[in-house]
């Protein structure tokens, strides 16, 4: 729940209509998981026809903190089986109230992505959001130079998914693997 919340309050404040329709991809996830992933798959393509984004150093951060790691957020909530705490609840309405002030959108979303992937192993789940951020980043400073030349584009979603493949390769190697069944 606490993804959807994120979602639609960070399509508000960007002035996307696309998020709104966030809860019914998680709704979608209680009934049926294959509809969910298909849902999540045409919800990321509209995303990716109403969010324009050319170049990554180009990028508006707030783009990044108000569609990108919500729908990061929302799609995680929808795969697990969420439990409702005081926190979560917390950082509901903070989000919430982020509609008004943006940079407490940002600290609650900072603070939802860590706690949410630390509920499965506290130490390793921090561990892995830093880590794989820091990586990320790091990488993208230092090839700035060879990424950020005109046409680069199609570079940057190359090194972006690389590192996000070594991510999962090094850190989730236990995963439930479910037959997909269309019908």
């Amino acid at each position: 729940m606490i993804g959807v919340i994120a979602a639609i309050v960070g399509g508000l404040i960007v002035g996307l209509k696309t998020p709104l329709l966030s809860p019914v991809i998680y709704l979608s996830s209680k009934f049926r998981r294959d509809l969910f992933l298909i849902l999540s798959f045409v919800y990321y393509l509209a995303l990716g026809f109403k969010v324009e984004v050319t170049n990554i150093y180009n990028i508006n951060p707030i783009i990044i903190f108000a569609v990108i790691l919500p729908s990061i957020l929302l799609f995680d909530t929808g795969l697990r089986n969420e439990s409702k705490d005081t926190i979560s609840y917390i950082l509901m309405v903070a989000m919430t109230i982020g509609l008004l002030v943006r940079e407490l959108f940002i600290i609650a979303m900072l603070i939802t992505l860590l706690y949410h992937f630390s509920k499965d192993n506290p130490k390793k789940g921090v561990f892995v959001v830093l880590a794989s951020t820091s990586m990320l980043m790091l990488g993208l400073v230092l090839c700035k130079s060879v990424l950020n030349l005109l046409g680069a584009s199609s570079s940057q979603i190359a090194y972006i998914s690389a590192v996000s493949i070594i991510v999962v390769l090094l850190f989730w190697r236990k995963t439930e693997k479910l037959p997909l069944e269309i019908f």
